[in-house]
């Protein structure tokens, strides 16, 4: 004799297999979506932080280009005696000129040394300052950009651009020339 319960328990569970087998398909689809969306999104972060590296590369290149300019006022600052505020001023003035830093260095140094030989006898360094209408006692005593601001007033007052070159040239060394464009307008012109 057949026991139809059987049967029909056989055929539920034949069925259940086929259903599973249709589950398993669904979450092997579902999977290859969740991996493709899953792609889809490392892609698009990978792009994000190439874009955000993107951004902050030249920000970071600012940042260390802004300290070394920094770092390399103050080590002028110590060459020179001049304050970073005022050689940054005057960096400004020098490179809106047509002159640059280094030569702004040099003349500042030329310039000390030559106030230095005045005061020491030198009869060039004291005639250089002397055409200028200045003695080393207008200039003793003064922070090395009123020396600076000083002189360019007077420079600029000399009318003859040979003159006004040597005369440059003997207080600025060869930088002097080169700063003679920045000295236009003397004080009043730096400061402009």
């Amino acid at each position: 004799m057949v026991d139809t319960g059987r049967i029909r328990a056989g055929r539920a569970y034949v069925e259940l297999l086929a259903d599973d087998s249709k589950l398993a398909a669904g979450l092997r689809a579902a999977a290859g979506k969740l991996r493709a969306f899953g792609a889809t999104i490392q892609a698009a972060g990978l792009r994000m932080m190439a874009l955000g590296g993107a951004i902050l590369a030249p920000l970071a290149l600012s940042v260390r280009n802004f300290a070394n300019v920094g770092s390399a006022l103050h080590d002028m600052s110590q060459r020179t005696g001049l304050s970073v505020e005022a050689l940054s001023a005057l960096s400004y003035a020098a490179e809106q000129s047509g002159a640059d830093i280094e030569s702004l260095e040099k003349g500042i140094r030329k310039m000390q040394r030559t106030i230095t030989d005045a005061a020491g006898g030198s009869k060039s360094a004291a005639d250089a300052l002397g055409s200028l209408g200045l003695t080393v006692k207008d200039l003793a005593g003064l922070a090395p950009e009123k020396q600076f601001r000083l002189l360019a007033d007077r420079l600029d007052k000399v009318a003859d651009a040979t003159a006004k070159a040597a005369l440059a040239m003997e207080i600025f060394g060869r930088s002097g020339t080169a700063l003679l464009p920045m000295l236009r307008g003397g004080a009043a012109g730096l400061q402009a």
